[in-house]
């Protein structure tokens, strides 16, 4: 059997242009040739929800938070979910919270997601929809990402970085000007090779193909057999994958 593991943010999605129609239709070609396809994003369960609203778009399932969770594809049922602890949470607030020029989510399990502090004096349309939050809304949620959004200073994202895996406790991921933190072990690759055996699929059995623009891709490229990235992408992104092609339809037609 072939799956496909696509990334969606600078993969499939692409603001404010959203999704390509030739990617779309070459992600139905697949399903309909009876290939699998997974999601593989660092958003969290709603926000993967809110982003595909009116998209005829569909996945056969769903690795959300960097692999801290997996539901079904219609996102429905919840097939794993790993959450960080709280106190993590509130060290990150500790730390950064007043800092400038960053903002602090609280990404969860369920079907809410919470905005703690933002000194950038913008909004990103990723977190637009999020509920603000406080340190006394920590304990009523299961947190499965802290992202941290630095998107004018590499210098602070740096910082950001150097410090939670300071922590030794959380995973650590960067995607575009994003820093996101989870629980530990928690990466693409780990939640990917989960959902494959937690469904019944043996890998050995699996021909796996991954589609990813950014460094929080890199453990999902490593276990794949076939890897993709993008012109956009990274230097080294695109150094660690197998091909680097202009859209999806393109790499998937490769192996349809």
């Amino acid at each position: 059997m072939k799956v496909a593991a696509l990334d969606f943010d600078g993969t499939l999605h692409h603001p404010p242009q959203g999704f390509r129609e030739e990617d779309i239709a070459a992600i139905d070609a697949w399903r309909n040739a009876g290939h699998l396809v997974i999601s593989a994003t660092g958003r969290s369960r709603s926000a993967l929800a809110y982003a595909m609203t009116d998209s005829a778009l569909r996945f056969d399932y769903r690795v959300l938070s960097n692999g801290g969770s997996a539901t079904t594809g219609d996102g429905t049922e919840l097939i794993y979910g790993y959450d960080i602890d709280g106190d993590i949470l509130r060290a990150v607030l500790s730390q950064f919270g007043t800092r400038e020029g960053l903002a602090i989510f609280g990404t969860t399990l369920g079907r809410i997601d919470g905005t703690f502090a933002n000194t950038t004096g913008s909004d990103h349309p990723f977190t637009a929809h999020f509920t603000p939050m406080t340190d006394a809304d920590i304990d009523h949620h299961r947190f499965a990402v802290i992202p941290v959004w630095v998107p004018d200073d590499e210098d602070l994202r740096a910082e950001v970085v150097a410090w939670a895996e300071g922590l030794g406790s959380v995973s650590v991921a960067q995607n575009q000007d994003y820093v996101d933190i989870m629980a530990p072990g928690r990466t693409k690759g780990s939640g990917i090779a989960e959902l494959l055996s937690t469904v019944g699929f043996n890998r050995t059995d699996i021909e796996l193909i991954t589609f990813g623009d950014s460094w929080n891709d890199l453990s999902m490229h490593d276990i794949a057999d076939v890897s993709y990235s993008f012109p956009h992408s990274p230097l080294e992104v695109q150094q660690a994958t197998d091909h680097v092609v202009a859209t999806v339809a393109e790499g998937l037609r490769r192996h349809m």
